[in-house]
């Protein structure tokens, strides 16, 4: 699609075919990095901010990008005022938008993978003051209308040595062992990426 109106567009068309009201698109991947991928760059194709930091939100009249005050100026220079409204964040939410802009009944979707709990009850309880509702899609539906969107990186892992990393990884998960014996916990669930490269001394190509 040439043009990030016509995305805008597209994407909005997509909502309607799968019965939704809106929809938020946050910049992050599933493993809520800070530097994704090209393959999780949503925000930036839809939009085309290139900044490292944001969320759009959509719905079938108005359209919102939440910048922090790092991108007030390249927001403006990057993203259309025809299609997008600026929005200032942490003054403002993405939860108290919507709250000001649903319609009561929406069914406002978001992508599970993308988005962390205290997120999805802050909107949903926001959105339930106008009688909304919070929807988690099983497809994101900018996937379904990026057509040259690039597959996830094939680059393989290497193993970071011993001496480089300073501590092998046995010792390591030695230690967070003890640590979690120490707060009670049986185990640890650690999806960040950046902490499974430390934790196993292991590092990726892309």
């Amino acid at each position: 699609m040439p043009t990030h109106s016509a995305r805008l567009r597209a994407l909005r068309e997509q909502l309607a075919a799968q019965h939704l009201d809106g929809f938020v698109v946050p910049l992050t991947d599933e493993y809520m990095s800070e530097y994704v991928g090209g393959y999780a760059q949503r925000l930036g194709w839809l939009t085309g901010f290139g900044g490292s930091a944001g969320t759009a939100a959509v719905l079938p009249t108005a359209a919102a990008i939440f910048t922090d005050g790092r991108y007030t100026i390249q927001v403006r220079e990057q993203v259309s005022a025809d299609d997008w409204q600026y929005v200032a964040v942490p003054e403002n939410s993405v939860a108290d938008w919507l709250r000001a802009n649903v319609q009561e009944g929406a069914r406002v979707g978001y992508d599970p993978w993308l988005h962390t709990r205290a997120w999805v009850e802050q909107a949903r309880d926001a959105l339930a003051t106008r009688g909304a509702t919070l929807v988690a899609v099983e497809a994101n539906p900018v996937d379904a209308v990026w057509d040259d969107r690039p597959a996830p990186s094939p680059a393989s892992l290497s193993v970071h040595r011993d001496d480089h990393a300073g501590e092998t990884s046995a010792a390591k998960r030695a230690r967070v062992a003890d640590w979690l014996g120490e707060i009670g916990a049986d185990a640890a669930v650690i999806p960040a990426l950046d902490s499974t490269a430390w934790l196993l001394n292991i590092r990726g190509q892309d």
